[in-house]
């Protein structure tokens, strides 16, 4: 039988330096490797070496880990650095990891944001900084987990506490972020070993629909559900089925109780809230085959998938002309006075260049030079009276002809106006209109930005 490994002891090479204890399968340590690296080392209790199974398990380690080394999958999983078989006490199997340190799984992550926002009273809502950091967290996980899927591996076991965030301030994320804990991980298209002999490695709360069904085998919709369950925590703030009891937990998984969350900020242009509070919800239904892929889910958060609005311009009506009718003679029309034309009306000429600007009174300027969504979010950059611009306000945009057009979004509050006059169809834009939000009966302009070439 094997015995546990101490604080110095050496196996082929690898020098125990910390015990981490015992988990389900395995026991962790800390080690030096013979290089001198230092490594995050597991000794199996299960499978032992005597069960029917063992040689296959070992095999299927062999596989899931060169298929996270192809492609994106390596950058989001930590990386194995060696599997061997030894006899201590007895033989056993044992595999070294990179060690992943300077951060906190995101777990730990959130229960220290929730102690700070319980002493300072300040939330996600109310704090930017913070909706920022979960926003692109969420999108960094789905990532992550679709880079996964892409080599048909399923992780089988997601919650907060096996996504670990890297401090890494030369990113714009500030965090890299690493999935761990895959030792039981499954491959897609290849039955797991221990399939029938036990199990399916999972976590309190966390767990999926095909988890709670015997006989069924987590599949990569299985990570869109509890991904959904960690994205719920992330966006809006709450775990939708959080129980101590796991059978009530399981009637709420079964029963979809979930409601389509509230997120706590905006998200990103050009993600839409409603859209990702859909997806949201959509991941967590008790039928896979209705669950988003991955692939979906990243591109509704990252609002890929969003397809711009068609403005449905009205048919021009038809002048009914007058039929003709014999002009009366000279002698009994009095002659007209002579009245001055009214000045011909000034001529518009559409943009066509390859990037405009808005340029705010105050100076400041925005640069598109592709398909935009204007919104509040936006707008703020130019001062308090972004409030008064809807999340959707209206979309600039370049037409067929190569013009710049504006817009309109029909569920937008206050009306889009150009050059004071409310925009209801999309429109050409020329060097010097003035696109603000306001009502044009009253007269009121909110922010107003003059369009010029760039």
């Amino acid at each position: 039988m094997a015995k546990k490994l101490k604080i110095g002891d050496v196996i082929r090479g690898y020098r125990i330096t910390k015990v981490f204890g015992p988990g389900m399968m395995a026991i962790s340590y800390a080690a030096q490797a013979p290089t001198g690296r230092k490594v995050f080392f597991k000794q199996y209790k299960s499978p032992a070496p005597t069960v029917v199974w063992y040689r296959d398990f070992v095999a299927y380690q062999k596989e899931l880990s060169a298929r996270v080394v192809r492609g994106k999958a390596d950058n989001f999983a930590v990386a194995q650095v060696d599997a061997f078989e030894e006899i201590w006490g007895g033989p056993c199997y044992f595999q070294a990891y990179t060690f992943v340190e300077n951060g906190a799984d995101l777990q730990q992550v959130l229960d220290k944001e929730r102690e700070q926002h319980r002493l300072t009273g300040r939330t996600p809502t109310s704090d930017p900084a913070v909706w920022g950091r979960h926003a692109t967290w969420a999108k960094v996980l789905v990532a992550a987990i679709g880079a996964l899927h892409d080599v048909k591996v399923v992780h089988a076991d997601l919650k907060p506490a096996n996504a670990y965030l890297i401090e890494d301030p030369t990113i714009a994320a500030e965090y890299q972020l690493k999935l761990i804990d895959m030792d039981f991980s499954v491959l897609a298209d290849r039955r797991p070993p221990w399939h029938g002999h036990q199990g399916y490695v999972g976590t309190d709360n966390f767990r999926s629909p095909e988890h709670l069904v015997k006989g069924a085998v987590p599949g990569l919709a299985s990570d869109v559900f509890t991904c959904g369950l960690m994205l719920y925590e992330l966006l809006a703030g709450r775990h939708p089925y959080w129980s101590e009891d796991q059978a009530d937990y399981a009637r709420l998984v079964q029963g979809y109780k979930a409601e389509p969350p509230a997120l706590l900020g905006e998200m990103p242009w050009p993600a839409s809230n409603a859209d990702v509070s859909a997806a949201l919800h959509r991941c967590l239904s008790p039928d896979p085959a209705a669950r988003p892929t991955a692939a979906q889910l990243r591109a509704t958060l990252s609002g890929r998938d969003r397809k711009p609005p068609v403005a449905i311009v009205p048919p021009k009506p038809t002048v009914a002309v007058p039929p003709r009718t014999t002009e009366p003679t000279p002698s009994k029309v009095p002659a007209k006075p002579a009245t001055a034309r009214p000045a011909p009306p000034v001529a518009r000429t559409p943009l066509a260049s390859n990037a405009i600007e808005l340029v705010a009174p105050t100076g400041k300027s925005l640069r598109l030079a592709v398909r935009t969504e204007l919104g509040k979010m936006l707008m703020r950059q130019f001062g308090a009276d972004a409030e008064f611009w809807d999340e959707r306000q209206c979309v600039i945009e370049r037409n067929a002809s190569g013009q710049w057009i504006a817009v309109p979004v029909a569920t937008a509050l206050n009306q889009t106006l150009v050059n004071g006059r409310a925009l209801t169809v999309s429109r050409s834009l020329s060097q010097g209109d003035l696109i603000a939000v306001g009502n044009e009966a009253k007269g009121v302009a909110k922010l107003p930005l003059a369009v010029r070439a760039a």
